[in-house]
């Protein structure tokens, strides 16, 4: 099999952010009282399942990926080859809670600025980085490779810009990118949080400047039993809140290495 991203991939994961969505109160100039009662018991729900679309959108980041398993016949050249992992700026992290989302297209902005706030106060990690680092080691012991431990900065999608990035640095590159994360509640409960957590990982051959593998992982928790309060998530430094991304990497590596890495 030939190096590099196959022409066509039928197991391919496409997933596309929207811009924005925004909900109004409907107006109506229908006097009649049965009917203005109807529509006023029904915007909560209206309300209530946009912003749940919102929440979908901005849980599933802006990505598209093609599943791609590293192939067998590229396994022979990595033994005593270098290999590093990549570092990125953190992504706007999202802080969906009831009484922002209210709010629409001002409620995200709030959202994205609220969530961003929370990140740096606190000082949470992008799991990205350690997801790389384990994927770096996981190639390094299973086909030979030298791990480099200082992750290479990027900032591009471009497989040519990213393995320039790695001149004189490591022959293989892995690029893991947080593609969306944050927290938002529950359609039924709108006191208890769930976090979510997507990335997307790349192998790439920076001689060659090719990708030879990919795979997409991703954490959206659907059940409420259990799930914290949005206090609770923010105690002690959001401890609970580092704990869960915490878990959603360990997922991921696990994830990633199953599709990504042949034994």
């Amino acid at each position: 099999m030939q190096a590099g991203r196959p022409s066509k991939n039928t197991n391919q994961t496409p997933t596309t952010l929207f811009s924005f969505l925004s909900f109004t109160t409907p107006m109506t100039t229908d006097k009649n009282p049965s009917t203005s009662s109807m529509l006023a018991s029904a915007f909560p729900l209206m309300k209530n399942v946009v912003l749940l679309a919102t929440l979908a959108v901005l849980a599933s980041g802006c990505v598209t990926v093609n599943k791609q398993p590293l192939a067998a016949s590229n396994i022979p050249a990595f033994k005593d080859q270098s290999m590093a992992p990549t570092t990125r700026d953190k992504p706007n992290f999202v802080a969906m809670t009831a009484g922002k989302a209210a709010f629409a297209l001002l409620g995200t902005f709030a959202m994205i600025s609220e969530g961003n706030q929370i990140v740096e106060k606190n000082q949470v990690s992008d799991p990205a980085d350690s997801i790389a680092s384990a994927l770096t080691s996981t190639l390094s012991e299973r086909y030979g490779a030298h791990a480099v431990s200082a992750p290479i900065a990027v900032n591009s999608e471009d497989t040519g810009q990213i393995s320039a990035s790695a001149k004189d640095r490591a022959r293989y590159i892995v690029d893991v990118q947080t593609v969306g994360w944050g927290f938002g509640y529950f359609p039924t409960d709108w006191t208890h949080y769930r976090v979510f957590y997507n990335a997307k990982a790349r192998l790439i051959d920076a001689q060659n400047k090719s990708l030879i593998a990919e795979g997409f992982c991703k954490r959206f928790p659907t059940e409420s039993e259990g799930a914290p309060t949005y206090d609770e998530l923010m105690a002690n430094e959001a401890t609970l809140l580092k704990a869960k991304l915490s878990t959603a990497m360990t997922e991921c590596v696990a994830t990633l290495q199953a599709e990504m890495f042949p034994q």
